[in-house]
This record gives C-alpha cells, structure tokens and sequence, in this order.
C-alpha cells in the first residue's frame, strides 16, 4: 500500500476496569429514637443528602433513607469508638443481652462491652484499636 498512514498495528496493553466504591459524602450516625432501623452509635457512609431533609445512608451496602433531625453528620470517618448508653426497654428490644453502656467499632461497627476504666479498646472482631470517644456519649 502506498502513502498508507496505518503501516503497523498498535497493540494497547488490556488493563480490566475494577469497580470503585463512591466516595463517601460523609458519615452520620443515629442519636435520638425514633422512626428508623438504625443502630445507636454506629457510623453509616452518607451517599446522598436531599433539598428535602433526607439523608441516603448506606447500611450493609443498600440505600436507606432517614430523615436528617434524627441524624449526627460529620465531613470525616469515625476514628473512635462510639459510646452507647443503652436503657432497659432498648435491651428487650434488640433480642440480646447488652451491657447497659457498651462501644461501636468505628472500623467494623461492632458492638462489645468494656471496663469501666477502659480509655482504649481492641476490637474482638477486626482487631483494630481506637480510643473510646467518651466526650460523645449517645
């Protein structure tokens, strides 16, 4: 072929395409009762925020959607343990035997009991280590 521009085959290197997770727009958790299946003290990654007072938390990698009085929302991934104060009626609820104050991973979102005199914990489940956020009690 004379004056051809495509003389020689280009090859270009296969690179899979891996899906990434979207970018938190922040984290939020529960701090009064009321109208959601949400658990005290547990952090949830915020996907969406509504002109309509709705806040779109991913909980166990499904959109559920909570209205934004009920919510504490930061900019920030946890990087303490949330403490929990929990009373008798919320106990009976939840089915289980609860300490009455216990701690949420801010890792995994473990609940476990602790000392009173306890400034650290290790997580039973991750093994991750954080200080206890005693100065946000919920």
């Amino acid at each position: 072929m004379r004056g051809s521009c495509y003389s020689r085959a280009v090859t270009i290197p296969f690179r899979p395409i891996t899906p990434t997770r979207l970018q938190a727009k922040g984290w939020a958790r529960v701090g009064k009762p009321g109208a959601h299946l949400l658990r005290r003290g547990a952090w949830y990654p915020v996907v969406r925020i509504s002109s309509s007072h709705i806040v779109v938390l991913d909980v166990n990698r499904r959109n559920v959607p909570v209205d934004r009085r009920f919510l504490e929302i930061r900019y920030h991934p946890p990087e303490r343990w949330s403490v929990v104060r929990c009373e008798p009626r919320e106990i009976q609820r939840v089915g289980r035997l609860f300490p009455l104050t216990y701690a949420v991973c801010p890792s995994c979102r473990h609940r476990q009991g602790f000392g009173t005199d306890t400034k650290e914990l290790a997580c039973e489940r991750c093994k991750k280590s954080a200080a206890l956020a005693w100065d946000e009690l919920s």
